[in-house]
């Protein structure tokens, strides 16, 4: 056994993490069957609308200072902006608090659903935890504890899983699926914070809050940017959900979030793994020869080859999938999953070649193209509102997402082979 383990420290740091990232996006996958027996489709589109809210709220409270936390030569300074991170997810979580108490109907409201509104309440919660968490998990990142982040990640989707699952069976309804999702927070976050504190209590104490003011400044450009940059990019993201709810029926944003789950986990898992390898390797010949475009043309075959079969069969056996693991009133989730499945195939084909907009340092296109892409999914939704069907919407969005992706693939090799221009 010891000789099939990888030998090199890189090696060993990656498997750790993808084990531990596996196990955490197959523990929701495995749980679906049961929790579709559990819950209706009304109120997993509840419970979707409440974690798209979480999420593009969730790009504000940190300010996004948690990127810069690999960046400081020392310790000393990753740390402060840590606590920075930590610090101003506390505060603007209990600003939105506030909002919250005084906008939570009118919220509910524009969201097509005003059940929702004491949903909303848990939105400042899981902002906070969201912002603490991923200020640890870099901190975690940084100091190169992979075990670490492999053991929070499976702890916050176990615990989510059997939080979910209780509730479900306790006939709590809806809020079950958000308390468990809450309760996965919390224990995962517990679970980093008595790590780091356990290792790094000495540099904790020695904190000043007037180092983290000043860092604040000098890596002001993380907040300038990178809000607007990433909030795009999580707003297109989690749009679907939101228009789905507003223009047609809460058991749409319902159906669109089971077939979101199943075919996300194994696709991300996949062109993760390939995107981190090309990434490497287009870097260091980026370097050495002033161009990837063999690595990207190479990359982008095995994309291509090992994809086509198993999407083309996923498409023509999706429907009748669906209703026999889920049961048949996720039919619909299953003709979702056929028309949404020409834009998995090209996101699967481009999006780990996108590290291109980074190797050749052009985020400049990648932030109008995020741009692009959002007003895309509106457009495509208030088509299909004028036609009055969601499935027309969706058709609409799917075609949006595959010319975005296109466009993408064409300017990432157009980087690949000539970064210069």
């Amino acid at each position: 056994m010891r000789r099939l383990l990888p030998k090199s420290s890189y090696a060993r740091n990656v498997l750790t993490l993808m084990t531990g990232t596996s196990l955490a996006q197959a523990i929701p996958i495995a749980i679906s069957p049961i929790l579709t027996r559990l819950y209706s489709p009304e109120e997993f589109g509840r419970f979707a609308l409440y974690m798209a809210v979480a999420m593009i709220a969730g790009v504000l409270v940190s300010g996004r200072y948690e990127l810069a936390i690999l960046l400081p030569r020392h310790d000393r300074d990753a740390l402060h902006i840590a606590a920075l991170a930590v610090a101003l997810s506390i505060v603007i979580s209990t600003m939105l608090l506030g909002f919250v108490i005084f906008y939570a109907d009118s919220i509910a409201s524009l969201l097509g659903d005003a059940t929702l509104a004491p949903w909303l309440y848990w939105v400042p919660a899981s902002t906070l935890l969201l912002g603490v968490y991923q200020s640890l998990n870099y901190w975690s990142n940084r100091k190169a504890q992979y075990k670490r982040l492999a053991i929070s990640r499976t702890v916050q989707s176990g615990s989510a899983a059997l939080g979910q699952l209780g509730c479900g069976y306790a006939g709590t309804g809806a809020v079950g699926l958000v308390a468990g999702q809450v309760s996965g927070q919390v224990l995962a976050t517990g679970v980093l914070a008595r790590l780091i504190w356990h290792e790094d209590r000495a540099l904790i104490r020695a904190l000043r809050p007037l180092r983290s003011f000043a860092l604040a400044k000098k890596y002001i450009n993380f907040p300038k940017y990178l809000i607007v940059a990433h909030g795009f990019n999580t707003a297109s993201g989690q749009m679907p959900v939101l228009l789905l709810s507003a223009l047609f029926a809460t058991s749409a944003a319902g159906f669109f979030t089971l077939t979101q789950r199943v075919m996300a986990a194994p696709m991300s898992l996949v062109a993760n793994a390939l995107g981190d390898v090309f990434r490497q390797e287009a870097s260091q010949a980026y370097i050495c020869k002033g161009n990837c475009k063999e690595i990207y043309k190479n990359t982008f075959k095995r994309l291509l080859y090992i994809s086509i079969l198993p999407f083309a069969i996923f498409f023509i056996v999706a429907p009748d999938l669906f209703a026999w693991v889920f049961g048949e009133q996720w039919r619909v989730a299953g003709e979702y999953a056929q028309i949404l499945t020409p834009m998995a195939f090209f996101q699967f084909i481009t999006s780990p070649l996108s590290a291109m907009f980074m190797i050749a340092e052009k985020q400049s296109f990648d932030l109008y193209w995020q741009v692009f892409l959002f007003v895309s999914v509106v457009v495509s939704f208030l088509i299909g509102k004028a036609a009055g069907d969601s499935t027309c919407a969706l058709m609409f969005f799917s075609l949006a997402y595959c010319v975005a992706y296109i466009i993408n693939g064409c300017m990432t090799y157009h980087f690949a082979k000539n970064p210069a221009r």
